[in-house]
């Protein structure tokens, strides 16, 4: 059964007959209900199914970060669709995640100059440059992340210090004692309207 959202004119959401209709990022769609499918996937879908399943997996402990960094990647897509889709076609390597290829966020912010990182005691300590770049205000904050894709665990901060600040900490209390983390570092725009690409620093051993 499907509903009419405004009068008999206007979007309907449901099923009727063969029809469906949806709407999506504010875009009403109508589509066909389509044919079962009675024959074996190809040995093509499989292989897309397993790279999809992949980044999938590697991706979703990062997903509240991914929802910021990115935010407004096209007018469809955004967030953790937007990511998956994005590293599903840069970031794979024989079916496998390269993570100095990844983008934990997309965007046309600048970064700022030679941002670095170093572990100790358990605690990442970022540095940049405070010199002004172009196109950025020294409001912008810095995002931060250390992930242990083999225990899915992520440690990470979105709303960081100041681009003007120069450093931020970020304590992993323990998380990765005695483990290699992949190292990423962005920033989002002090009116959060838009954000930069993500910087790989490295496996950094803690």
């Amino acid at each position: 059964m499907a509903k009419y959202l405004q009068g008999i004119n206007g979007v309907f959401i449901g099923k009727v007959g063969t029809v469906v209709g949806c709407v999506w990022k504010g875009t009403p769609y109508m589509r066909s209900t389509g044919n079962p499918r009675t024959g074996p996937a190809t040995e093509g879908e499989l292989k897309n199914r397993s790279k999809f399943s992949t980044v999938h997996y590697w991706l979703q402990p990062l997903l509240v970060y991914l929802r910021a960094g990115f935010a407004g990647y096209s007018e469809k897509s955004a967030g953790f669709n937007a990511a998956k889709s994005y590293n599903l076609k840069h970031a794979m390597r024989e079916g496998q995640i390269v993570p100095e290829q990844v983008k934990i966020s997309f965007g046309e912010l600048p970064l700022s100059e030679n941002i670095s990182v170093t572990c100790q005691d358990a605690k990442l300590q970022f540095g940049w440059s405070t010199a002004h770049v172009k196109g950025t205000s020294m409001k912008d904050q810095i995002m931060v992340l250390a992930y242990h894709p083999e225990s899915r665990t992520a440690v990470f901060d979105t709303q960081g210090s100041f681009r003007s600040m120069g450093n931020q900490m970020l304590d992993t209390y323990g998380e990765f004692r005695g483990k290699t983390v992949h190292v990423y570092a962005a920033f989002v725009a002090a009116d959060r309207s838009k954000q930069s690409d993500s910087f790989y620093l490295g496996a950094i051993d803690c």
